[in-house]
């Protein structure tokens, strides 16, 4: 089943608290050349209670509400398509969720079933891309950059070799680029590769106290995450591998 629409609302567990806790509405309209119009706001409740500072401890603010409405691309229709295909809905009853239980009410309407509605049976799968989803928004109104990764090993008997991993999550693409000799090549490699990357490169624990604060050049491999600090992979045999392998 594709989709014409579909109307979003999310609320984090009882059981959160805040600052942690938000919901969300959104709605998505398909528009010409499978492109989609989003209309997306976050709420965080119950923040008068707690002090500036805890909060900036937390990495919020006072006020972290969040409205975007735009467009984004048709590869943004084929991965919310893809997922409809795949999704059953069962009942959404708010009395019936647990304290641990997130709140999901998700309305899909279609040339060929009419309108559906419901809580997904697989609510990990919507979690996920609708993280996606609002990631691409921040980037697309600047509020965030792509995602952004440098590998440079300098302990390659051939010479020095860099490779440069760049991704878009408002396009939903991810471009590859390898410089070894002074020869530089791009590809665009699939969405699942940034995934499996990202869960790789996540997998360690980084020291900052132990990071370069500029490009290296001593002997190692190094792995720059978009910030300043250059940490030394050498030992993640395993990361450096998939890197090689990109």
């Amino acid at each position: 089943m594709s989709f014409q629409s579909l109307q979003i609302r999310y609320q984090t567990a009882r059981s959160l608290p805040a600052p942690y806790s938000y919901f969300f509405t959104l709605s998505i309209n398909t528009v010409a050349a499978n492109a989609i119009q989003v209309d997306l706001a976050i709420t965080y409740p119950d923040r008068d209670d707690i002090d500036d500072d805890e909060l900036i401890a937390e990495g919020y603010t006072r006020d972290d509400d969040y409205a975007w409405s735009g467009r984004l691309p048709r590869a943004w229709w084929e991965a919310l398509a893809n997922l409809v295909r795949k999704t059953k809905l069962q009942p959404a009853n708010e009395e019936d969720l647990d304290e641990d239980d997130d709140f999901w009410d998700i309305t899909v309407t279609s040339d060929k079933a009419g309108t559906l509605s419901g809580r997904p049976e697989k609510a990990d799968d919507w979690q996920y891309l609708m993280q996606e989803l609002i990631q691409a928004t921040y980037e697309a109104m600047g509020r965030e950059r792509p995602f952004e990764l440098i590998y440079v090993n300098l302990s390659n008997p051939s010479g020095e070799h860099e490779l440069r991993l760049k991704a878009s999550f408002a396009e939903r693409s991810v471009t590859v680029t390898s410089v070894e000799n002074r020869q530089e090549q791009t590809k665009t490699v699939p969405w699942s590769t940034l995934l499996h990357v990202m869960s790789q490169v996540y997998n360690y624990d980084y020291d900052p106290d132990d990071a370069q604060l500029k490009r290296p050049r001593r002997d190692g491999q190094w792995l720059n995450l978009g910030t300043e600090e250059w940490y030394d992979i050498s030992d993640y045999k395993a990361l450096t591998k998939l890197f090689r392998d990109l």
